[in-house]
């Protein structure tokens, strides 16, 4: 069965249903007071039918309000199920890395959380899905993209509150880049994450003001970042369209990787300057 997110087809938004019972009771509230200044046995009469038309109209209201949310939840569940079954959940999330990230010019477009996404590049993959026989409309296609956004940004808050050490010797490289998604968010940028797969080479992208920098993470244990690194955050820069390119290491780097970065200007940070951004952004020591 396909994850559900609620937020995937609906943004909190006022509720029209609790304003109409609203405006139902304060219509009986006043149809009462009309009725008590006629007299007791009017004002019995009209309470007694009033509150079994409150009671009905409540009913009414909940069992359509849950009948339209699970219509809604079985439509998320088809289009996700559609995706499954076709093999293109890569395909999808690659998509949302590619060409959500904020690169593109274009100022017609959807957004979703941090990302931003063309409408003409929505309406491309709506004519690629249509080739693979998955006919969407542009509504259900907003509600795929938004379904993978969420659970993309859902899992990488999980796994970053779930990396407790402060020791760089334990953390995996995706819990390295939780720590650096959250280091950058601390200093004022936005941040946004890659992925594992189809990610040419850049990790994450950290956009404030005009300042646009891909990042390069690697973390290494028992040796040091050589030449691949920047050529690495070279390409995915151009690939990305950002302004600047970084690599950051829980380890040092090569004398031919300095060399190489300084030439194509890339930024370099080591171990020891990474942990004094930690314990002056984050307030952790990490070692």
């Amino acid at each position: 069965m396909a994850r559900y997110y609620k937020k995937s087809y609906k943004n909190y938004e006022e509720d029209d249903g609790d304003k109409f019972i609203v405006g139902v009771v304060i219509f009986f509230i006043i149809c009462l007071v009309l009725a008590y200044n006629a007299g007791t046995s009017t004002f019995l009469a009209t309470l007694a039918s009033e509150v079994a038309l409150i009671v009905l109209v409540i009913v009414g209201i909940k069992a359509l309000k849950k009948s339209k949310e699970n219509a809604r939840k079985a439509k998320v569940e088809n289009i996700l199920n559609a995706i499954q079954k076709a093999g293109l959940e890569e395909y999808i999330n690659n998509f949302i890395s590619r060409f959500g990230l904020g690169q593109e010019k274009d100022k017609n477009v959807w957004t979703r959380r941090n990302y931003k996404i063309s409408w003409n590049r929505i309406n491309d993959l709506k004519d690629f899905l249509s080739q693979k026989e998955i006919d969407f409309s542009s509504a259900e296609i907003c509600i795929l993209l938004a379904n993978y956004i969420d659970k993309k940004e859902f899992d990488l808050t999980v796994n970053s509150i779930g990396a407790t050490t402060n020791s760089f010797s334990k953390l995996s490289g995706s819990d390295f880049e939780h720590l650096l998604y959250r280091l950058y968010e601390t200093i004022g940028y936005s941040v946004l994450s890659n992925g594992k797969t189809g990610d040419q080479g850049g990790d994450l992208i950290a956009t404030k003001n005009q300042e646009r920098i891909l990042i390069q993470a690697k973390c290494y244990k028992d040796w040091s970042v050589g030449n691949s690194a920047v050529q690495e955050a070279v390409a995915a820069r151009n690939h990305y369209d950002c302004n600047k390119a970084m690599v950051i290491t829980t380890s040092v780097f090569t004398k031919e990787a300095t060399e190489l970065a300084k030439t194509n200007k890339v930024e370099l940070i080591p171990k020891e300057l990474l942990q004094k951004m930690l314990l002056d952004n984050l307030k952790e020591s990490w070692s």
